[in-house]
């Protein structure tokens, strides 16, 4: 069973579920969104009648806030939770996906346009999109076992930003501890070609970040039949990594790095920081076969050079690697119950070469181990629509396989090792039933299948661990959407219970190094939420509109069967995701371009080791952007300013969780301000 919602959070369920007519919206784009968006995830399935726990992020969605990341968007969905360390170090939870990633994405499928982005073993370089790379998100929250292969936390479609009307466009914007953005774009025929900077000196000591980006989209139409999309995308980003603090640390300066200890160096000493180049190429074709069978397939190649010299010593990476991916669809229309086939397969190779120094002050000095590892890792997958009345039938499946040979040169001596982790079957079965035609309900089953990343198996604190073994579950999810009163109302609500064996954890040693463990059974059950609602559908005096929307999740995640050692924690809290996280969003919009929103988010306390002997509190945040748009003559001006954490909270947005010492705090930004400026002609 799930534990009883805390009393301090009925109020404002309470407030927030059942007072709408506090606000009124613009229109009712939350309902609207249920039958007219196209999920590009589930092969261009309208959201209503998709039996999964899906989230759509639109453009809007991410420019309601600072235009800086989508770090605030996918925190406000349901479900999702993006973690900064520092600015430029990012992690992505979904649903406790990230108890197992201290850094990074792992246990996260992310796709660019249908292009793989996640590199074979894993690990996706999520920080090298800019804010501007993304048009539009869609988030499959469970395992994607039967169109995306392995995988227990769930799916990230990254949509690329449509072009738009007017060829030019430039902005600039700046704000707190020296935060400095600009942008411009180029859009001519078929082609979109964009600069992106963005800079910061941080809120803590040594936490300077600067990023720059360069893309070009563009789109060519053969024919009818045929379209091709093709993608290139580099990016350099450097940051600067301040290392977790103790809780004595942190409450006497927590704006301080990690100080020098007697076996290690302080985190300014030692330069610790992150120095990534990273080059995306790909295409992907789209082929109408006929008008029942159409072909999408995808190939690409990305390169990345990462510098990371550590308090433990200096790391040098090397990683490309290169892949497709290809999907033939089958439709037909049977009368009154026409039915579609999706199969195809994937396949991803990479290469990466590991070199491990002394580090001296940021600078590599002696070579300590030298590593080279070859992934290969494809799965193939089919997948049955069938419609009958008011029923749709999803069942598919997915077949699994990654092989690693790894090859290790220390002063020691030579290793070679080799790794094959079989054929892994993952099945998916849903059911959707229509209750009308703006409400459908359904029951979604599906077997999760996720070896260990290469950075598990292959930990940053130079071990290795072979006997790593992939985690591996049953997810069952009951759900149901859709809208009333004339659309004016929309709520989507799902519970979910997954058990798993063989979770993956993270250790960290004494000089903040990452090592992985299996962790048994556990079992993470919990219910999600999100209302919208529009109190009138027709802009009415000055106002053209505003909304209110509201989500809340709440979570039950509890070690099963969990021994260590002489440690025993079956029974407790996972770490690293709190219970309960309530989102309130309200945007006002006048007739004459100006504009307001408003977000408020309550975070439960967290965990923040398996013994559950330590926790960050819990907090609140509200922050505000306002903004005035105008088109005059055929220039579209647009000014904003915001504030972000205005009652100015003291909490740790990225926890080191389980860190050595009791080093889990990273503390997030003040109270802090950013304003811009943007023109389009």
């Amino acid at each position: 069973m799930l534990m009883h919602i805390p009393k301090r959070l009925l109020p404002i369920a309470v407030l927030f579920l059942f007072s709408p007519n506090c606000f009124s919206q613009t229109d009712s784009v939350q309902a609207a969104l249920l039958d007219t968006v196209s999920i590009r995830a589930y092969l261009g399935k309208q959201l209503l009648e998709t039996p999964a726990a899906l989230l759509y992020i639109s453009a809007e969605q991410l420019n309601r806030f600072s235009n800086t990341n989508i770090m605030q968007a996918l925190n406000a969905s349901p479900g999702v939770r993006m973690e900064e360390r520092s600015p430029g170090s990012y992690r992505l939870n979904i649903r406790g996906s990230s108890v197992r990633s201290p850094f990074g994405v792992r246990n996260v499928k992310i796709y660019y346009d249908d292009i793989p982005f996640t590199a074979p073993g894993g690990a996706s370089m999520f920080n090298m999109l800019g804010f501007y790379n993304v048009g539009s998100l869609e988030v499959i929250k469970g395992p994607g076992s039967s169109l995306y292969g392995a995988g227990t936390g769930g799916v990230l479609m990254v949509n690329a930003p449509v072009r738009q009307p007017q060829p030019f466009s430039v902005s600039i914007m700046g704000g707190s501890y020296g935060l400095l953005g600009a942008q411009g774009s180029v859009s001519l025929k078929n082609n979109l070609i964009r600069y992106e900077h963005l800079q910061s000196d941080g809120y803590r000591l040594h936490t300077a970040m600067r990023r720059d980006n360069v893309s070009w989209q563009s789109t060519l139409q053969s024919s009818r039949k045929n379209n091709v999309k093709l993608h290139i995308l580099y990016s350099d980003l450097q940051y600067e990594t301040p290392g977790a603090l103790t809780l004595n640390e942190f409450n006497a300066n927590a704006r301080a790095a990690r100080p020098a200890t007697p076996a290690f160096p302080g985190a300014e000493q030692a330069k610790a920081s992150i120095h990534q180049q990273a080059l995306l190429a790909g295409f992907t074709n789209s082929y109408s076969i006929s008008g029942q069978i159409k072909n999408t397939t995808s190939l690409y190649a990305l390169f990345n050079n990462t510098k990371n010299p550590t308090v433990q010593n200096y790391e040098s990476k090397r990683e490309p690697h290169f892949g497709g991916r290809s999907v033939f669809h089958y439709n037909i229309a049977a009368g009154p119950s026409p039915f579609g086939i999706a199969a195809g397969g994937e396949y991803q190779s990479g290469s990466f070469r590991y070199r491990t120094y002394r580090n001296d002050s940021g600078k590599p000095d002696t070579l300590r181990i030298e590593d080279k590892l070859n992934i290969h890792q494809y799965f193939g997958f089919a997948q049955l629509n069938w419609n009958y009345k008011h029923w749709i039938l999803t069942a598919g499946a997915s077949i699994n396989q990654m092989q690693l040979d790894f090859e290790r040169t220390t002063p020691a001596g030579f290793i070679h090792e080799n790794k094959n982790f079989g054929l892994q079957f993952s099945p998916r079965l849903a059911l959707l039933y229509k209750i009308q035609p703006t409400i459908s309900a359904y029951m979604n089953i599906a077997k999760g299948f996720s070896p260990p990343a290469a950075d598990e198996i292959f930990a940053d604190n130079n071990s290795y661990n072979l006997a790593l073994a992939p985690e591996k579950g049953w997810n069952y999810e009951p759900g149901i959407r859709g809208s009333l009163f004339n659309k004016r109302l929309a709520f989507d609500a799902s519970y979910f219970i997954t058990g798993l064996e063989n979770s993956i954890v993270t250790r960290r040693d004494s000089g903040g190094g990452n090592y992985y463990v299996n962790a048994g059974k556990t079992r993470q059950q919990g219910i999600e939420l999100s209302l919208g609602y529009a109190l009138f559908k027709e802009p009415l005096a000055n106002f053209y509109g505003s909304s209110l929307k509201t989500t809340f999740s709440h979570y039950r995640f509890r070690y099963k069967e969990f021994v260590q050692g002489l440690n025993d924690y079956s029974g407790n809290s996972m770490p690293g995701v709190p219970d309960n996280n309530v989102n309130v969003l309200a945007d006002v919009a006048m007739k004459g371009g100006f504009y307001i929103n408003i977000s408020y988010s309550y975070t439960d306390k967290i965990y923040l080791n398996d013994a559950n002997t330590a926790a960050a509190e819990a907090y609140h945040l509200l922050s505000a952007k306002a903004g005035y748009k105008r088109a005059i003559k055929k220039i579209i001006w647009s000014f904003f300013a915001g504030a972000d954490n205005i009652g100015d909270e003291k909490y740790s947005l990225g926890n080191d969780v389980n860190g050595f010492g009791g080093r889990y705090y990273n503390i997030a930004p003040g109270r802090s301000f950013y304003a811009g400026l943007s023109l389009a002609l």
